[in-house]
């Protein structure tokens, strides 16, 4: 493996285009990529890189769209090339996406100028994977964290550097408002933390962390005081505009009009809300027993919705407690069901955050890489905070209830995330852990749940929370499109998620958040549900009785999470 003082010279130097033999190609751009984004490759499980930080000035931005340039011609090259193999061209085809999204991100849109959460996003990465992982020993993870740590503040002053040189109509004041809370959270992380993870190791690591946080803590405490400022003077608009088709072609791979995709989404929410209210009647009284269903839709999906988050844990150890309950009955199910051939070992670990995070909002899934492909998945469960009011935690388990819980747990762990991301983290193939297509990773999950449910899994109140979801998950595909292409104030979309989409308050709050920060990762869900259940609905169709589910779903994984339309071309009979 080069050294990184290598990759680091070629990054800022004068690069040749990409060597034309397929097999380096992807090799190359990842040494590339890793080298511009350290912190992408500790979460790969590559740990040459994990004393680096992202060095982000004017001149290394150039280059890397300069990069992304000679490699995309290359990319493009060799997708039209007849004799080239279909491995590499598959890989061609995910790496030509990246390379487009660099540019557009870096040169078109000039996000690193105009975004302060470009800056926040990665600052806040920064040290996580080190720090939560357990592929390298404890005091060599904590002493490369604090390496890192060490240079938050040059990362700091290349992001206020490039954010003080836009003009105000530029950059977004709400932006700016979400990245001072970010700012402020990765500080308090560091302040107090970053010591408390090397608490009983020797003194001199403690001292290491304890000062190279205490430094990242003021830069960061500068940083969310600047981005004050900036706000009160931004006038820019968060909405991508005319630039949206662009990105939304390039993330999702889909190539239907924008418009045309709206379209499908408002008929899909309307005959989802259809299904939805049927379904509600055909168990109301399973549901209510002596009591009338309400005439109309939404309001019986109001009451039934209510039903089913009456159901809630009480405490966060009882809902660690569900959720561990959970793990192992549908590792169970789908191996009595012969379902799909899972990963051996079970390589899973469920938790709340380590005990350093808790007060931070660090939970989710993190899966292992594939350059260290046997590591645990961390599964961290979202959790109220310790001083939370009685009240909000309720409310919190409310929107996280056991019945979302039994819906979730086949899209986030078994057959889902958890399994298809082992899988690829295992793949021969790295490029396709690390540029993987979202909406078949997202569809995935979503189909998982609805098969699950299909096969036996829960009950009509579990079924109706995955209803729920469904509403949730094209409303979002809905929204992404309409605020960044039509407008739609915030005010709007909370109404059509609570009037249309049936959802509660704090779910519609959190989408016009999503919807301004991450467009378009919230159309995943819809479009990869729709595309992996029309292609398992169309398999079943045209193989008849001869259909083998376990075969259908071991086959979803062979190629890693590559577009949708591929496995088409791979499982349709001919």
């Amino acid at each position: 493996m080069r050294s990184a003082l290598l990759l680091l010279v070629l990054l800022v130097t004068s690069a040749p285009t990409l060597r034309a033999a397929p097999a380096s190609v992807s090799s190359e751009y990842l040494d590339r990529f890793f080298a511009f984004y350290p912190t992408r490759a500790t979460a790969a499980g590559r740990h040459d890189l994990d004393r680096s930080l992202e060095d982000l000035s004017p001149e290394r931005r150039r280059e890397w769209v300069s990069f992304n340039r000679r490699a995309a011609e290359g990319f493009r090259k060799l997708l039209a090339d007849p004799a080239a193999p279909f491995e590499d061209r598959l890989d061609a085809e995910l790496l030509l996406r990246q390379a487009e999204l660099e540019i557009l991100d870096h040169d078109t849109l000039r996000t690193p100028e105009r975004n302060p959460l470009y800056w926040t996003g990665l600052l806040g990465d920064a040290t996580i994977f080190l720090l939560v992982r357990d592929d390298l020993p404890l005091d060599d993870r904590l002493r490369k964290a604090a390496a890192r740590a060490e240079l938050v503040p040059r990362l700091v002053r290349q992001a206020r550097e490039a954010l003080a040189a836009t003009a105000p109509s530029g950059v977004s004041s709400e932006l700016c408002a979400l990245a001072v809370r970010q700012a402020r959270a990765s500080a308090e992380l560091y302040r107090a933390s970053f010591p408390k993870a090397a608490e009983g190791r020797s003194e001199d690591i403690r001292k290491q962390v304890r000062e190279s946080g205490r430094r990242a803590a003021a830069a960061l405490d500068e940083m969310a005081a600047f981005l004050e400022g900036l706000a009160t003077k931004a006038t820019g608009s968060p909405r991508l505009g005319e630039r949206y088709a662009e990105r939304f072609r390039i993330v999702t791979g889909v190539t239907d009009p924008v418009d045309q995709v709206l379209a499908h989404a408002e008929a899909d929410l309307t005959a989802k809300r259809v299904e939805a209210a049927a379904y509600g009647r055909s168990v109301w009284k399973e549901v209510f027993p002596g009591t009338e269903p309400p005439g109309e839709d939404r309001e019986l999906l109001r009451r039934l919705f209510d039903r089913v988050a009456a159901d809630r844990a009480k405490t966060t150890e009882e809902f660690i407690a569900d959720y561990r309950t959970l793990l192992e009955k549908a590792l169970d199910f789908v191996r009595s069901q012969k379902i799909m051939t899972l990963p051996e070992p079970t390589t899973i670990f469920l938790d709340r955050s380590p005990s350093f995070f808790l007060g931070q909002s660090v939970g989710g899934v993190y899966p292992a890489g594939p350059y260290a492909p046997e590591a645990k998945t961390l599964f961290y469960l979202p959790t109220p905070p310790d001083d939370a009011s009685p009240k909000q935690k309720d409310a919190f388990f409310r929107d996280f209830n056991h019945h979302f819980n039994v819906m979730i747990t086949p899209h986030e762990i078994v057959p889902g995330h958890y399994v298809q991301l082992k899988l690829a983290a295992r793949h021969p193939r790295k490029v396709r852990a690390v540029f993987f297509d979202g909406v078949y990773v997202e569809g995935w999950g979503t189909f998982c749940e609805r098969l699950l449910l299909d096969l036996g899994w829960g009950g009509p109140l579990d079924r109706l929370a995955h209803l729920k979801k469904q509403l949730e998950n094209i409303s979002r595909t809905v929204v992404d499109i309409r605020v960044h292409t039509r407008g739609m104030p915030r005010e709007e979309v909370l109404r059509y998620v609570r009037d249309e989409a049936v959802q509660d308050e704090q779910f519609a709050g959190n989408m016009w958040v999503r919807a301004i920060t991450s467009s378009p990762q919230l159309t995943f869900y819809h479009l990869g549900y729709r595309q992996v259940m029309g292609l398992y609905e169309d398999v079943r169709k045209a193989k008849g009785e001869a259909f083998d589910l376990r075969a259908f779903m071991d086959g979803m994984m062979e190629m890693g999470p590559v577009p949708v339309t591929h496995y088409r071309r791979r499982l349709m009979p001919e």
